[in-house]
C-alpha cells in the first residue's frame, strides 16, 4: 500500500514539476488539486503531499485561505539563488578538482564534444547537471550538498530561463569544456576562473532575460539543474 501511495505522490509531483519547468504552469500560477485529480486519475491526497514536497523545494507557496500557488521568482530571487550556487561551486571545486575521478571526466568531456546545434535541449541539461553536481559531490561536504540540493529544483527553472537565449547552447558548450579540461589537468587556478565566469555570465543571461514568458518545451522526468 505504502508503495502505491509513494508511487502516486512521485506521479503528481512530476506532472507538477514538468508543467512548471515547461511554463503550461506559469510562475505565480493557482494550482487547481481537483484538475490535476482529474488528469492523472487519482485522489488529491497523494497530490497534496507532492505539494507539501515541492512548497520545500521553493517551487510552491501556500496561503491559507486563497490556495497553492507557483512560486513567482523574482529578479531578487535569481539574484540570491546564484550568490548561493557560486558560493557553494566555487568552494566545492577547491576540493574537488583533486578528487574527480578520471572516467568521470572523460564521459563529461565527451558529452560537450558530441553536443551539437541538433542536439535535443535535454542533452544540454543533462550534461550541465553532470558537471555541476559532479562539482558539489566529489568536494565529499554532505552539508553543502544538502543545501545545494535544496537549490537543484528552483535552478532548473532558472535553466531555462537563461536557454532562452539563442547563443545559449554554443557559449555553454564551450564554457563547459574549458572547465571539465581545467579539472582534468588538475590547474585549480584555470578550473575556478572559468567556472566563476561562467557561472556570473549565466547569471547576467538570466536576470536580463527574466520576464519574457517560458516558452513551452518537451519535458522529461529528468530535467534539471
Amino acid at each position: 500500500m505504502a508503495n502505491k501511495s509513494n508511487g502516486a505522490i512521485d506521479k503528481a509531483y512530476q506532472y507538477l514539476y514538468g508543467g512548471i519547468l515547461s511554463g503550461e504552469l506559469p510562475l505565480g500560477s493557482p494550482i487547481s488539486e481537483m484538475e490535476i485529480s482529474a488528469a492523472l486519475k487519482i485522489s488529491r491526497s497523494p497530490i497534496r503531499e507532492a505539494l507539501r514536497r515541492m512548497e520545500t523545494e521553493g517551487l510552491v507557496h501556500r496561503y491559507p485561505g486563497h490556495g497553492t500557488f507557483v512560486t513567482n521568482i523574482t529578479q531578487k530571487d535569481l539574484e540570491d539563488i546564484f550568490e548561493l550556487r557560486i558560493m557553494f561551486e566555487l568552494q566545492a571545486l577547491h576540493t574537488a578538482y583533486k578528487y574527480f575521478d578520471n572516467e568521470y571526466l572523460d564521459a563529461l568531456e565527451r558529452d560537450f564534444m558530441y553536443l551539437n546545434p541538433d542536439s535535443q535541449p535535454q542533452q544540454y541539461y543533462d550534461a550541465n547537471t553532470r558537471l555541476h553536481t559532479g562539482i558539489i559531490a566529489y568536494a565529499g561536504n554532505e552539508r553543502m550538498e544538502k543545501f545545494y540540493n535544496q537549490l537543484l529544483a528552483q535552478m532548473a527553472i532558472v535553466n531555462r530561463i537563461s536557454a532562452r537565449d539563442p547563443e545559449h547552447f554554443v557559449l555553454s558548450r564551450e564554457k563547459h569544456l574549458a572547465i571539465v579540461q581545467a579539472i582534468k589537468q588538475r590547474d585549480l587556478e584555470k578550473a575556478e576562473q572559468y567556472l566563476r565566469a561562467h557561472l556570473e555570465e549565466v547569471r547576467d543571461r538570466t536576470i536580463k532575460g527574466y520576464g519574457e514568458p517560458i516558452v513551452s518545451e518537451k519535458y522529461t522526468p529528468h530535467s534539471t539543474l
